[in-house]
This record gives structure tokens, sequence and C-alpha cells, in this order.
């Protein structure tokens, strides 16, 4: 099974080359479950993908046609969509996989800006006037507190959760902060979860990439079964513009004995 995880860089309908790109560098990573951010309903991996997605939102806010915070794809079947704490941002999947069943979260977390003087759309309402990472400090504790009920009422079920975090975990300090480090390793600490997209990320090619503010995150039975991790670089157009402003990243789990 392969898992990745994508920011689309807010796609539009109209750009049809950047969406051909899109579409060309998820056909090659060939991913059986997908989890996007900053997408749009105009983006798929493909016919043989189903999906579940965050609320679009509506209001003062600048958003595109078809435009979403959060939407996974997925090549097994989806049983159900599950209720999280903000559903214009988390989505939450229940996925079958053979006789296992897999709770896929996906999600963004604020980014060290969002609220101050750029208004952002926080948990159903438009924030500013905040400091520096207040809102990403907020998001932790409040995604610490929907994984864990989702992990004590689905006690039978394996989880990941993947998307834009906004944070780099790999020891270099580009992007984040050490509180917003911890807090976040806390939060998946009391989920029984661990980062398994935290060491240096190497493309197919051996390609050492930017450090990564997108994660992917597994319960400790699922990241046990991780046979390897990599990323790419978004690329570009034919005309030069960038796909994303976006490394990807995907985990391979080997087959249960």
């Amino acid at each position: 099974m392969k898992i990745a995880t994508w920011n689309l860089e807010r796609p539009k309908a109209s750009q049809r080359e950047k969406l051909d790109g899109l579409r060309a560098r998820m056909l090659a990573v060939e991913a059986d479950i997908w989890i996007l951010t900053e997408t749009n309903s105009c983006v798929s991996p493909g016919p043989d993908y189903r999906c579940v997605a965050s609320t679009p939102i509506s209001g003062p806010e600048r958003y595109w046609p078809g435009e979403n915070r959060t939407t996974i794809w997925s090549r097994f079947p989806i049983e159900k969509a599950i209720e999280t704490h903000d559903h214009e941002t988390a989505v939450c999947a229940e996925i079958k996989h053979g006789d296992s069943l897999i709770l896929v979260y996906g999600t963004i977390i604020p980014y060290h800006a969002a609220g101050t003087k750029y208004p952002y759309r926080f948990e159903g309402k438009v924030v500013s006037g905040r400091k520096g990472w207040e809102l990403h400090y907020e998001s932790i504790g409040n995604h610490a507190a929907d994984w864990w009920r989702l992990r004590k009422k689905f006690q039978n079920h394996s989880m990941c959760v993947a998307g834009d975090l906004n944070q780099n975990r790999d020891g270099r300090r580009w992007y984040g902060t050490k509180a917003g480090r911890e807090e976040l390793g806390l939060a998946l600490s009391g989920a029984d979860m661990t980062c398994v997209t935290e060491s240096e990320i190497q493309s197919k090619a051996g390609e050492v990439l930017n450090p990564v503010i997108d994660h992917i995150c597994l319960d400790r039975k699922l990241a046990e079964r991780v046979s390897s991790v990599q990323g790419w670089a978004p690329g570009r157009t034919a005309a030069g513009r960038r796909l994303s402003d976006h490394i990807g990243l995907c985990v391979d789990l080997a087959p249960t004995c």
C-alpha cells in the first residue's frame, strides 16, 4: 500500500496546463491513497479513485469555484466519512483494505502568519489580529483532541494522519518553532502515532529535497511496516510555471505476514 500527500497550491479549473501537470505527476507516483491539500474538485488522481472532501468555504474570503482545503482519494473502498472538529479543513475517511479498516485523516495546520495581519478562516470564523504562530499552536491542540477521540472510538482501526502540517521536523531550523514541534510530537504520541517523514527526504533518483512541511503520520503498527519514504520536487508546466510550492511525499507499506 502506498500513501501520498501533496499541497497543490490552490489550482483553478481554468489552469489547464497546471491541472494536466498535476495529474501526470500523480499518475507517475501511483499511490493507493492520496491526501491532497489546497486542492480543487477539478483535480483527481484517476477514475479508479473515490473521495471524501472538506466542506468548501463560502463567504468574504476569495476561494475559487470547486476549491477546498483537503480531499482524501482512495483506490480502496471508502466505507464512510467521519466527523472532525473543523469540517472546512480536516476530513476523515474510514477505508477498507483487505480485512482491515484504516482511518485516514487529512488536514492543514495554519501557517505562521495565519490570523495576524492576514485574515484566516479558522474553524468556521474569520480570524485576524492574532500573534504569529498563535493559530498554529491552537490548531495543534484541537487536532490532538480529535485524534485522541478517534483512536478511543475506533480502537480496532489503524490510523494515518497526513497533510500540510506547516513545520519541518528534520532537525533543521527552517520553518516552525521548537514549541510547535514539541506540541505536535506530544499530540501524535498521545494518539499512539508517529511522524514517518521527519528524516531527510530524497527523491526516487536520490536527490535530497528541501525540508518538507507536509507530513505523513502513522500509528505505531503501521509505522513498523514502512518500507520506503520518498518525495518529489513539484516540477513545472511546459510554459515554466510551477505546479506547486510544496514538495510531495509518499510512503510504501509492506504487506502484513
